[in-house]
C-alpha cells in the first residue's frame, strides 16, 4: 500500500512541489530559494530517518501508538539528532532552530498521515514506509550525507537517484537484498 508520504506532506503544509535530484549533477534544478532548499532537505531527510526507524518493531510500534506531540526527531535519532538538524540547516542556509522546527513538523505530519491510513499492525507500518523508500531517495539531496549519519551506504548511492527500467530493476534487487539481510538480523 503506497500513500506517497512526501506528496501528502507537501500538500498538507501548502509547500511547493519538491524537485527530484538530478542523477548527473547530484543536485536539484532551480532550487535556490531558502524556503525551497529547507523543504528539499527537511522533508526527505525526515522521511528517510523515519524509514530507518521503522525497520525495527519498536520504531514501527511507536508510529502506531506514541503521541503526536512527541519529540519525534529525538525519538528516532537519539544522540544523532543534532547532527541531522545541522546537516539540514547547513544545506538550506537557515538556523538550526528553523531546521529543527521544520523537521519536527514534517515528522509529526508523516506519522499522522500513516495513522490516517489505518495500518492494522506494525508489519503494515513497516511495509507502508518501505514502499516509500525509492520515492524519498530521488528527492533526498546527497549533500546531506544522510547515509553516513544513519550508517546506511545505500541511502547516498547514485543509483537511487536514477529512474527508468534499468534503475528500477537495480533498486528492486537492492530491496530484496536489504530485506533478506533484515530477515537474518531478526
Amino acid at each position: 500500500m503506497s500513500i506517497n508520504l512526501l506528496q501528502h506532506i507537501v500538500k498538507n503544509l501548502g509547500y511547493p512541489e519538491l524537485k527530484k535530484v538530478d542523477p548527473n549533477t547530484q543536485d536539484t534544478v532551480n532550487n535556490n530559494k531558502e524556503e525551497d532548499k529547507l523543504n528539499q532537505a527537511a522533508i526527505p531527510a525526515v522521511l528517510i530517518i523515519l524509514y530507518k526507524y521503522t525497520r525495527g518493531n519498536e520504531g514501527a510500534e511507536q508510529v502506531l501508538s506514541a503521541s503526536l506531540t512527541n519529540e519525534w526527531l529525538i525519538q528516532m535519532l537519539g544522540s544523532e539528532t543534532t547532527d541531522a538538524i545541522q546537516k539540514v540547516a547547513d544545506y538550506a542556509g537557515v538556523s538550526r532552530q528553523i531546521a529543527h522546527e521544520r523537521m519536527e513538523l514534517t515528522a509529526k505530519q508523516a506519522v499522522g498521515i500513516i495513522r490516517e491510513a489505518k495500518p492494522a499492525n506494525i508489519q503494515n507500518v513497516k511495509d507502508m514506509i518501505a514502499a516509500e523508500k525509492n520515492n524519498i531517495l530521488v528527492h533526498l539531496p546527497p549533500a546531506l550525507h544522510m547515509g553516513d549519519l544513519l550508517n546506511d551506504t545505500t541511502i547516498d548511492d547514485r543509483v537511487n537517484k536514477m529512474e527508468g527500467p534499468v534503475s528500477s530493476f537495480m533498486n528492486a534487487i537492492g530491496s530484496v537484498f536489504s530485506q533478506s539481510e533484515k530477515a537474518k538480523e531478526d
